[in-house]
């Protein structure tokens, strides 16, 4: 495990919450940092804005805004200062909203293609970062990007569907150890200099909230198939389910590790 993907946290957030944070954090800031995907600028731990702040010069639309990926994704792109238009289910639209997205459209909406056009108009879009769906979520996502002016680009949690995108739109998929990689400056810009601050300033908190399912290795079947039912604004975690005492007194200091997701 390389040194650049650990952080401590404070004492306020306990372990079944922070447990929440590590693998969204490298997932958002390897679609929205690395060079070839959103390439925003960093994030900066004084650029936290209320939503009523006045708007900047670029959008991201960030599609799965209440996924665990997804609400990491809005946190960090609000502070790197761009506007941050979100997709997500009506009833988690006040929770995107807490979160830092300026406007939230319902991926229910028959008409969503459109509206994004139409919330779009007049701005630049930075990019598109699709953090959850299925493959029909992601060609919308294309669309919307043939049809805006700015960065024709969206990066994916998925594999690129193997039809029906426009041929305007590039499709990058995501791999959060890329971040990680020796030369690659996303790694240290996020882990190091900005996740310990931001989170002991309370400017990045744990989101969604966890959803303990159980203990230890005999129920991480059960969190297995309770995630395939389908979860909103909630995260899976199993806890307890590595009883090493020099790991436990690891977690007790307060560490997050950037590949830690259960």
């Amino acid at each position: 495990m390389p040194t650049i993907s650990v952080s401590p946290y404070p004492s306020t957030i306990p372990a079944q919450k922070a447990v929440v944070l590590p693998l969204s954090i490298s997932t958002a800031a390897a679609g929205l940092y690395q060079r070839h995907y959103l390439s925003l600028p960093y994030p900066n731990p004084t650029n936290r804005l209320s939503t009523s702040s006045k708007p900047f010069d670029r959008t991201v639309v960030i599609w799965g805004g209440s996924s665990s990926v997804g609400s990491t994704a809005i946190q960090l792109a609000r502070a790197s200062k761009v506007v941050v238009v979100a997709i997500a289910s009506q009833r988690n639209f006040d929770y995107c909203r807490h979160l830092g997205a300026h406007e939230v459209f319902d991926y229910h909406s028959p008409t969503i293609e459109d509206d994004l056009v139409k919330a779009l108009k007049g701005s630049t879009l930075a990019g598109v970062y699709h953090a959850a769906g299925p493959d029909d979520a992601v060609r919308t996502c294309a669309k919307v990007a043939e049809r805006s002016e700015g960065k024709a680009l969206v990066v994916t949690v998925r594999a690129a569907p193997s039809n029906g995108l426009p041929g305007s739109v590039r499709v990058q998929a995501i791999r959060s150890s890329d971040i990680f990689a020796p030369g690659n400056p996303v790694g240290p810009r996020v882990w190091r200099d900005y996740v310990p601050v931001a989170l002991a300033k309370g400017l990045l908190v744990p989101a969604p909230e966890p959803l303990v399912v159980g203990q230890g290795l005999r129920s991480v079947q059960h969190g297995l198939d309770v995630q395939k039912k389908g979860v909103s604004a909630a995260k899976i975690v199993v806890d307890g389910i590595d009883h090493d005492a020099s790991k436990e007194k690891v977690l007790r200091t307060g560490t997050i590790f950037g590949d830690l997701y259960v």
